[in-house]
């Protein structure tokens, strides 16, 4: 694999597993998933309009992938960074690609799309980012802890504060519910943008 592109494809067989005993992730699927990476950085790099045909993995697709359990599987944290790694992978890829075929405009205009977006959720009163759980009782993310991280979020758009991608990824809320809560597909789609923001802006 190219320097340029560290832990895109890292080699499985060094991938630690769990004991027998425990319960990981499916082996099968995370070396297929991983190949799967392998092949879009491949097709990224390969002339105009490669990395576009049907089928090719972008990097916002890592985040939704999920792992049947298994026993002696990988073990989950370790797959995780990979996962990272690879997302920075593709990201910085398709940055490449965009800037090859569609020129450095096409990128801004990318990138600040992004960031209206974000800004459009960010400048909304607190408690008020975000829709409630849509069935009464229902469990959400805690509104306060989320725009907490909203906050800081915002700090870094500004240049204000520093906020990397890894604390966005690992971000965990505590449960809450009715007015003190969020959606938390609502607020997982958008941490999901604002991953895809900041790994635009390297």
């Amino acid at each position: 694999m190219p320097s340029e592109h560290p832990g895109a494809r890292p080699p499985t067989a060094r991938i630690p597993r769990c004991p027998q005993a425990e319960r990981g992730y499916d082996v099968a699927q995370v070396d297929d998933f991983l190949a799967a990476v392998h092949a879009a950085l491949d097709s990224t790099r390969h002339g105009p309009g490669a990395g576009e045909r049907a089928g090719s993995l972008v990097s916002t697709q890592v985040r939704a992938v999920v792992f049947a359990g298994a026993r002696g599987g990988y073990r989950p944290e370790a797959v995780d960074e990979l996962l990272d790694a690879a997302e920075d992978a593709l990201a910085a890829a398709e940055h490449e690609r965009c800037l090859r075929v569609q020129g450095p405009e096409a990128w801004q205009e990318h990138r600040d799309a992004l960031t209206r977006l974000l800004r459009n959720r960010l400048d909304r009163p607190r408690t008020q980012r975000f829709r409630r759980p849509s069935r009464p009782r229902a469990q959400g993310y805690s509104a306060a802890h989320v725009d907490v991280l909203c906050e800081h979020l915002r700090a870094r758009l500004e240049g204000s504060a520093a906020l990397g991608p890894a604390e966005l990824r690992r971000a965990v809320f505590p449960p809450a519910q009715g007015e003190r809560s969020y959606e938390e597909q609502q607020v997982d789609a958008f941490l999901d943008r604002a991953v895809q923001l900041l790994l635009a802006s390297r």
